[in-house]
């Protein structure tokens, strides 16, 4: 990533017309990342409703997580936005709408937008089962999972063949996303090359000033977040930094909170948390429990409309907030997939031009390790707290005697 940061932004100053002519390398890593989104997402939703559905018996343990959940996304989407707007990190940074590049990437991966309630209820419902999946549209696919997935719970046992084969196509997801991101430092070169050859080299001060922005807003939800944890249990962050200061750097390096999960959950269990609990909500975390995403997708989506020219009405930014409670949750278990939930928050309504998120793909590495730092730390945070509510004091375990 940082040699085709560098590699695009020296042919962007000395080559500007080379620059420009490599911005496909940057479309076309879009558009194979936006390819992705709509079966990941089909999967993620149904395996959720088959796999916490029939825990009726555990109502109330999901019930706290799921009002923890909100809250904590709540909050990082307002700190997002407060922090946003107060450094306005794409101000000055004006990019002209009409250019070619970026009206071929809005062209070529934007959905269908939605100018009131009934075209989104029209949206959501396909013409038909299957072409959810072709039409190019994510509202089709939230709607259809829902239904399959439900409709597994409904006939029981004899569903089990298609929930382990959409397991399996999950499984296989994350295969080809894991191939796609390796992809990311050519995609990187040449966005960066056409955006540097196309609107100068003050464009990457803006692009420091984000991830500057997104780092404070994630930092202000993490200092909140342990705060919280504090009061509850008496449990300071520097006793969680010795404890899972292991995990810490593991998703550091690989910019996932996937990698760690068992290990989160053995060390939970150590620190007095019941395995049903924690069982439970680490990995619905994983699913509901994306803050980082949240702070990310506001303070994204902001500094675009900036840089696009493209003025949000309070309350169309208060229809962002609501689209991004949800499509926070898209971006579960796959490295930098918090793009992709970029990439559907912005199909989803009509403001700003998808393919301006073509601009973010040089630095995504950078912005992805902070909000996988932000959403591990989140979901500690919100399975000591339900424990908490449930009735029980976690606790650091003893520190290990040395042989």
């Amino acid at each position: 990533m940082l040699l085709g940061i560098a590699a695009g932004t020296l042919i962007g100053v000395w080559l500007p017309d080379l620059g420009r002519a490599l911005g496909p390398l940057g479309i076309a890593f879009v558009k194979a990342m936006r390819m992705m989104v709509p079966p990941v997402l089909f999967c993620t939703i149904v395996e959720g409703i088959v796999r916490h559905g029939a825990a009726r018996d555990t109502g109330a343990t999901v019930l706290r997580s799921l009002l923890i959940f909100l809250a904590i996304t709540v909050a990082a989407l307002g700190l997002g936005l407060g922090v946003a707007l107060a450094l306005r990190p794409g101000n000055g940074l004006t990019l002209a709408p009409d250019a070619a590049t970026l009206d071929l990437v809005a062209q070529q991966v934007r959905g269908a937008s939605i100018a009131g309630p009934g075209d989104f209820l029209l949206h959501i419902v396909p013409e038909t089962l299957f072409s959810a999946f072709t039409a190019g549209d994510v509202l089709p696919v939230l709607f259809v999972a829902a239904l399959v997935g439900f409709g597994l719970l409904r006939i029981g046992e004899a569903g089990a063949p298609i929930v382990r084969g959409i397991e399996a196509l999950t499984r296989l997801q994350f295969a080809i996303f894991g191939f796609l991101i390796r992809a990311a430092p050519l995609g990187a070169f040449g966005a960066i090359a056409y955006t540097v050859g196309t609107y100068g080299i003050a464009f990457i001060g803006s692009l420091g000033l984000l991830v500057a922005t997104l780092a404070l807003a994630c930092g202000l939800l993490v200092a909140g977040l342990l705060l919280a944890v504090r009061l509850a249990t008496g449990i300071g962050p520097g006793g969680l930094w010795r404890l899972f200061r292991d995990e810490i750097l593991i998703v550091l390096g690989t910019s996932s909170t996937e990698v760690v999960l068992p290990r989160l959950i053995e060390k939970l269990e150590a620190m007095g948390c019941p395995r049903g609990i924690v069982g439970l909500t680490v990995p619905l975390g994983y699913s509901l429990n994306l803050a980082g995403t949240a702070v990310y997708l506001i303070v994204a989506t902001l500094f675009l409309a900036e840089a696009v020219d493209v003025t949000l009405a309070p309350q169309r930014i208060l229809t962002y907030l609501a689209v991004m409670l949800v499509t926070s949750k898209a971006a579960a278990g796959v490295t930098g997939s918090g793009f992709s939930a970029l990439l559907l928050t912005l199909s989803l309504l009509p403001d700003v031009p998808v393919g301006a998120a073509a601009l973010l793909i040089a630095i995504d590495r950078f912005l992805s390790e902070i909000r996988a730092l932000t959403s591990g730390t989140a979901n500690v945070a919100a399975s000591l707290l339900v424990a908490r509510w449930s009735g029980i004091r976690p606790a650091l375990p003893p520190p290990r005697r040395r042989e």
